[in-house]
């Protein structure tokens, strides 16, 4: 960290703070000012207070310690404001999220925020706003919910060269995955995460993949230093996957999870970064795989730890709350001793990412075929024609489906492009129906 002057102090014992958004996670915010004062007081050096909350609606009740919150339409009477010293970013989108922590940081006052979104299109960004004017910009919260992975990849981990960046990003995925693994359907499972409040009546961004993708940039941008954006690496969601192909990774030894992955791969020389979302094939006896219900998990590869896992809760307003506050407790701090520096404002690095048909990994197969003589062979040619080897076989004839059965395949090491090419190619088979899937095989560093 490069100490430097911040242009703004709190005059006062009491850290004043203005909520952009007074939802799930502003309440648990409140509700742990309310209840830790006197931790806050100890660990800062000063008390807490909400000066006020801007909101949609100032009329909706809002229940515990939320209900007490000063409440205004205006965003000005928090970005602008000359009585708050911190500003605390919980509204979520993208495009008016950007603009109120840019305003704020240009005012001089540091921003806590758990917006994933708008760090992973803008972080780089902001973080030079910020340095530019003395302040910080705070984020424990936007990853992994209660799970302190930023601090550790900052600072626990500052002197340690990271190999690899492997996480259960979305509670809501493992939640649904795990579910399937006991033989539901997609839209049961989801149904059931949705009544029990681990997704939104609009599932999509979390199913999709797209929330563990703002995570990973963030992740990456923290381990390797590179400026990316999710649009720059591939990203697979859940919603193709089959309480079948759940069953099939249990068989082979595997649990599935949706995996944010980036690594170094390659020379000294000609370093590259693999970044991806998708569904994988964990081996069951890595830690990942017994991640249960909607917690998250982190497995970080580093050259003098060797592995590391965190794991915990990593969504709701209680936990996610406390890492805001954690936040906001190393702000006052800051802004107590005028010091600034927190996140570097650094420049693109050099390592290149990985063309996605050149990523390596092993990986599973499974196609619908007819039962009759000839059609393994026929799908092991073509096979074999991409440099394709096999380590696994696997007929289901107990599995008929319409007089057709299961045919499962695990490779060796090859290339996501290889895969596809091969793909294309068996699905023109005439024995060969509709249906297939192909999921990547994590890799045990």
């Amino acid at each position: 960290m490069n100490p430097g002057k911040s242009s703004h102090r709190p005059l006062s014992d009491t850290t004043r703070l203005g909520l952009i958004g007074l939802g799930t996670v502003g309440g648990g915010v409140a509700e742990i000012l309310a209840k830790h004062q006197d931790l806050i007081v100890a660990r800062s050096g000063a008390s807490m207070e909400i000066v006020r909350a801007a909101v949609r609606d100032v009329d909706r009740v809002r229940e515990g310690a939320a209900h007490h919150v000063r409440l205004t339409t205006k965003i000005e009477d928090i970005v602008s404001a000359p009585d708050v010293d911190i500003v605390v970013e919980l509204m979520g989108g993208v495009d008016a999220a950007y603009k109120h922590i840019r305003r704020a940081l240009e005012n001089g006052k540091p921003v806590v925020t758990a917006n994933k979104a708008v760090l992973a299109q803008h972080g780089p960004e902001l973080y030079a706003i910020a340095a530019a004017h003395g302040v910080d910009v705070y984020f424990e919260a936007a990853v992994a919910g209660g799970i302190p992975i930023i601090r550790t990849m900052r600072e626990g981990l500052a002197a340690d060269r990271i190999t690899a960046v492997r996480g259960i990003l979305n509670g809501t995925t493992n939640f649904v995955l795990g579910l399937m693994g006991e033989g539901q359907s997609y839209g049961e499972a989801l149904a059931e995460a949705q009544r029990r409040g681990y997704a939104e009546s609009d599932p999509t961004i979390d199913v999709n993949g797209r929330d563990a993708a703002d995570k990973l940039t963030i992740l990456a941008h923290l381990a390797y230093g590179v400026e990316v954006r999710p649009q720059d690496f591939p990203v697979v969601g859940i919603e193709s996957l089959t309480p079948e192909v759940l069953r099939d990774a249990h068989d082979l030894g595997f649990a599935v999870k949706l995996l944010g992955i980036a690594k170094r791969v390659g020379s000294s020389r000609a370093m590259r970064l693999d970044l991806r979302v998708h569904p994988t094939f964990v081996p069951l006896e890595h830690q990942l795989a017994s991640v249960p219900g909607a917690q998250n998990a982190i497995s970080v590869v580093s050259d003098a730890l060797g592995q590391t896992l965190y794991q915990g809760p990593g969504a709701g307003g209680m936990p996610t709350g406390s890492a805001v506050v954690s936040d906001l407790i190393e702000a006052a701090r800051s802004l107590r001793l005028g010091v600034s520096g927190r996140v570097k404002a650094s420049r693109k690095a050099a390592m290149a990412l990985v063309d996605p048909a050149d990523a390596r990994a092993c990986f599973y197969l499974r196609f619908l075929v007819d039962d009759k003589p000839g059609v393994l062979a026929a799908i092991t040619r073509i096979l074999a024609d991409h440099k394709i080897s096999l380590e696994t076989v696997l007929q289901r004839s107990r599995c008929k489906i319409d007089g057709d059965v299961p045919l499962l395949l695990v490779t060796h090491e090859t290339t996501q492009g290889a895969v596809d090419a091969a793909i294309q190619e068996v699905k023109k088979l005439r024995t060969v129906r509709n249906g297939h899937h192909h999921v990547p095989i994590m890799e045990v560093m």
